[in-house]
C-alpha cells in the first residue's frame, strides 16, 4: 500500500513540477482511454440493438410457427370429425409404416 501511495505522490509531484514528458504521457493516456471508452460504448449500443432485434425476430417466428401448428391440428381434428373411418384408416396405415421402419 505504501508503494502505491508513494508512486501516486511521485507522479503528482512530477506533473506539478513541470515534467513535460510525464504530462504528455498522462495526457495521451487519458485521451486514449477516452477514445476507447467511446468506441466501447458505441459497440455496446450496437450489440444491444442487434440482440433486441434478434429476440423480437425470434418471438415473431415462434408465433408464426405456433399459428401454423395450431391451424394444422385444428384442420386434422375437423377432418377426423367429418371422416372418422378415413381418419382411423390413415392412422392405422401410418402406424404400420412406423412399426416397419422401427423394426429394421
Amino acid at each position: 500500500m505504501a508503494t502505491s501511495t508513494t508512486k501516486t505522490a511521485t507522479n503528482e509531484s512530477a506533473t506539478e513540477s513541470g515534467a513535460p514528458f510525464t504530462e504528455k504521457t498522462v495526457s495521451a493516456a487519458h485521451e486514449a482511454i477516452d477514445r476507447l471508452s467511446e468506441r466501447v460504448a458505441h459497440t455496446e449500443e450496437r450489440l444491444r440493438g442487434a440482440a433486441s432485434q434478434g429476440q423480437e425476430s425470434w418471438s415473431e417466428k415462434q408465433e408464426e410457427w405456433r399459428a401454423q401448428v395450431e391451424g394444422s391440428v385444428s384442420g386434422a381434428r375437423e377432418y377426423a370429425r367429418e371422416n372418422p373411418l378415413m381418419a382411423a384408416g390413415i392412422a392405422f396405415a401410418a402406424g404400420l409404416v412406423i412399426a416397419n421402419i422401427l423394426r429394421r
